[in-house]
């Protein structure tokens, strides 16, 4: 064979094989095509990416109530000063001559309603201390004493009940506003003793004991009433007994408003005074009567005519800062020597000032601006 036969035939074999390697490659092809693919394999859910969370609102919590400051005794006394110093300045400065200026002194007082009694006293006590030293501010400094040393002079020390409940009666006419003198109070003191309890033991009048009901809820005080036309005085008793078991620390007794010319309402006063001393020895502690000050020398005559009644052993003066006729407090001290206790200076419940002689005689003779500032002092009405 020769060498191109041979090349020819290897040739020819490496074809044959290349065919039958193609030929092997399409069956495997077309069996792999024929054959079903396997299912794909599940993929794990893959969870949405979660949005941020709204912020809760925080909850609400609601403001404090504003609480305002008792109105200043400066303010109370508005009225009374600008009419007192006008005439007090007018006095001093009016006239060089002695006598002139300790008649326009008298004035001024009575026209404060301080009293014609007692305007001609302090006006007689001020000439006395300085004999003919007419310098005006010598006779302000001198004047502005004397009307302290009479305020102070009918002070005393409250009461002390001890362990047991401290019972103070309030009287007075109508329309001083002595329902809302006692609800003050009983806001004031339920601070500064603790728990209260208030009989409502005016039971003559038309809806006094719903308003007082009112008053209460505001204070936050205990209650004791019956219903309208009820014995007063077995309502007080009530009260008494209920906190001598409650332990309560302090009882206000709201009486009706009478004239004190009515002689049988006056003696209902009397039985209401007995029946609360036959259950707590001592009681009331404290009967306190609630003048307005508006009334001006009318105070006294209802003042001699309760005590008379009932032992007075105090004087609330309501309505203060609605009047020019503040003079009041000082015949009060000193025709009757019973203290001022409280003052109203306003209508809101914390406008009951406790009365400081000291802070109205300095807010009594301080200039406009000084008398609005002045004495910050204890808190009241």
């Amino acid at each position: 064979m020769t060498p191109f036969d041979i090349a020819l035939t290897l040739i020819i074999a490496a074809g044959a094989g290349s065919g039958l390697v193609f030929i092997e490659v399409l069956i495997q092809w077309s069996l792999r095509k024929a054959r079903p693919s396997p299912p794909p394999r599940p993929q794990a859910a893959i969870p949405p990416a979660a949005e941020p969370a709204e912020a809760l609102p925080a909850q609400y919590v609601a403001p404090p109530l504003a609480v305002r400051e008792p109105v200043r005794i400066g303010l109370g006394l508005r009225k009374t000063r600008e009419n007192f110093l006008a005439r007090i300045r007018a006095a001093l400065t009016g006239s060089a001559k002695i006598d002139d200026i300790y008649e326009g002194l008298e004035e001024a007082l009575i026209a404060a309603d301080v009293g014609v009694e007692a305007s001609m006293k302090i006006a007689s006590a001020v000439r006395a201390k300085l004999g003919n030293d007419n310098r005006p501010d010598a006779i302000r400094d001198a004047l502005k004493a004397e009307i302290a040393t009479i305020l102070m002079s009918a002070e005393r020390r409250p009461a002390d009940s001890g362990d047991a409940p401290l019972v103070i009666m309030l009287v007075g006419v109508n329309g001083v506003g002595k329902t809302t003198t006692v609800a003050k109070l009983a806001a004031r003191l339920k601070t500064e003793r603790g728990s209260v309890i208030v009989a409502a033991a005016d039971t003559f009048r038309a809806a006094a004991i719903e308003q007082l009901e009112v008053w209460c809820d505001r204070a936050g005080a205990d209650i004791i009433k019956q219903s309208q036309g009820s014995d007063p005085a077995a309502v007080a008793f009530d009260a008494v007994k209920a906190a001598i078991a409650r332990k309560t620390r302090t009882v206000l007794i709201d009486t009706a408003g009478r004239l004190q010319t009515k002689v049988n309402l006056m003696e209902e006063l009397k039985k209401i005074a007995r029946v609360v001393a036959r259950e707590l020895p001592g009681a009331p502690h404290e009967t306190w009567l609630v003048l307005d000050a508006n009334t001006g020398q009318n105070a006294l005559s209802q003042a001699a005519i309760f005590g008379d009644a009932v032992p007075l052993t105090g004087v609330v003066l309501a309505k203060l800062d609605s009047t020019a006729k503040g003079g009041v407090v000082v015949a009060v001290a000193d025709r009757l020597k019973i203290p001022v206790r409280f003052v109203g200076l306003g209508e809101a419940i914390e406008d009951l000032r406790e009365f400081d002689a000291r802070e109205f005689v300095d807010a009594l003779f301080a200039s406009d601006g000084a008398g609005e500032q002045s004495a910050s002092g204890s808190y009241a009405a």
